[in-house]
């Protein structure tokens, strides 16, 4: 009877299936320990990535870093950040905020990700570089290169004193006229103004 019951088709399947389970489970848990990336390994690739080497930095936000003093986003109704890092020495004179935006109002109401390196120096602040982290529904962001953003790339000293933006539209703001793409340049335009609304907000300078 035993026998009968071991040989059974469906205590055959139902081993196969455990033995499966068991073998599949421990290689995604030996897996999962291999492929971890902590929040401090993200923190630095993502400087990386901007400055093509390691910086030292301090976190002001970050949403995906417990570790952080502040890990909410920042809301406005035009978009959010969603990190904030100090790169180099606050007292030596010239320094780096790096931030990562999220602008709404794009293309189907998608939204464009952005890391905004903003420099402080004597001589004010400036935008020197964006890079595009990702983004919602704007399928055209993908086919645009890095010198798309090269608009950003201004002193924005008085622009966040005077409460200017970034607008496709021409006039007292600080202009970015893009034809053919006016609604992702609207939320590309708003994750920029993020970082302008911050500064102007903390008395940056």
């Amino acid at each position: 009877m035993a026998n009968k019951f071991f040989s059974n088709i469906w205590f055959r399947c139902i081993s196969v299936l455990l033995v499966l389970a068991i073998v599949l489970g421990g290689t995604l848990a030996i897996l999962n320990d291999v492929l971890y990336v902590s929040p401090k390994d993200r923190t630095d690739r993502a400087i990386k990535k901007i400055y093509a080497e390691s910086k030292d930095y301090s976190i002001i936000l970050d949403v995906d870093n417990d570790d952080s003093s502040i890990n909410t986003a920042i809301e406005y109704d035009f978009g959010k950040i969603n990190k904030i890092y100090t790169v180099g020495d606050k007292n030596s004179g010239s320094y780096d905020t790096l931030f990562q935006t999220t602008g709404y109002e794009g293309y189907k109401n998608g939204t464009i990700t952005l890391w905004v390196q903003v420099t402080h120096s004597a001589d004010g602040i400036s935008i020197n570089k964006v890079v595009l982290e990702s983004y919602d529904k704007q399928t055209l962001m993908g086919k645009l290169g890095n010198d798309y953003y090269s608009v950003f790339l201004v002193d924005i000293t008085d622009a966040y004193k005077d409460g200017k933006s970034f607008t496709t539209d021409s006039g007292n703001d600080l202009s970015n006229p893009v034809s053919g793409a006016t609604y992702s340049a609207n939320a590309g335009n708003n994750a920029v103004n993020c970082v302008i609304k911050y500064l102007g907000e903390n008395n940056e300078n």
